[in-house]
């Protein structure tokens, strides 16, 4: 039995390098510039569409309680269907409760998602917010050019904390939560640095808690990362709830 299975197994073998020659030899008679062209663009688009398939999570469709459209980009790289929702809630009625950090980021979350569930009561929302803290005071988004230039100055040559916070409704009910910190040092640059910074970054400077952007880094060299992922510093922390998802059956 065991040598007529090996005998069998070797045979198999013979026949596949025969079919593998044929099919060299067809490819070198019969195939052009032209024909080998559009073989490789239908095997190249098989390959993508598979891999676009694979990174693809169960859930197709999400709700995302938020204008951001960099966290929309991030949330397609797993998502096929990404719709953007403006959320109702009032952030800074949260951020003056007396409460941990961590405990007021993650409400701001759910209250942003609450905010959206009536209109899309059947769906997946994704809601998340992001605070700064610094020496025990949460700070908020700058109002004015003038008012992150303060920030940054206030944040110079100390280390400051992120929070970041993820909330997740399926079909009207929680699915997934959590809040993931970072620790980052700020550097002792001038206030003429920080100054030209803000006026060429104006846009940038008031839609974040830090009046800064961690993408911007490389080029002014302003942050240093003591503790925490990059999604965290950009207040987006997706990967838990993207594992969490994908490992479902």
């Amino acid at each position: 039995m065991i040598k007529n299975f090996q005998a069998n197994k070797t045979k198999a073998k013979k026949v596949e390098k025969i079919k593998i020659i044929v099919f060299i030899i067809m490819l070198k008679k019969k195939c052009t510039m032209s024909t080998c062209g559009k073989h490789k663009n239908r095997i190249e688009k098989k390959v993508v569409g598979r891999e676009k398939q694979e990174k693809y999570t169960k859930l197709s469709k999400v709700i995302l309680a938020s204008s951001s459209e960099v966290r929309k980009e991030m949330l397609e790289q797993y998502f096929s269907k990404v719709i953007n929702v403006p959320h109702k809630a009032d952030e800074e009625k949260y951020k003056k409760l007396r409460k941990k950090p961590e405990e007021i980021v993650l409400r701001i979350a759910k209250e942003k998602a609450l905010s959206v569930l009536e209109d899309y009561p059947n769906e997946t929302i994704i809601a998340s917010d992001q605070i700064l803290v610094f020496e025990n005071n949460v700070l908020s988004k700058p109002k004015s050019v003038e008012d992150a230039t303060k920030k940054l100055l206030l944040l110079r040559d100390k280390t400051h904390k992120l929070h970041s916070s993820i909330y997740v409704i399926k079909n009207g009910k929680l699915y997934f939560q959590q809040v993931k910190e970072a620790s980052l040092f700020f550097a002792n640059i001038s206030q003429n640095d920080i100054e030209l910074y803000v006026k060429n970054n104006k846009k940038t400077v008031l839609t974040t808690v830090g009046s800064y952007k961690i993408e911007e880094n490389p080029k002014y060299r302003f942050l240093r990362i003591i503790e925490g992922d990059q999604e965290t510093i950009l207040g987006f922390p997706i990967q838990d709830l993207i594992k969490k998802i994908k490992n479902e059956k």
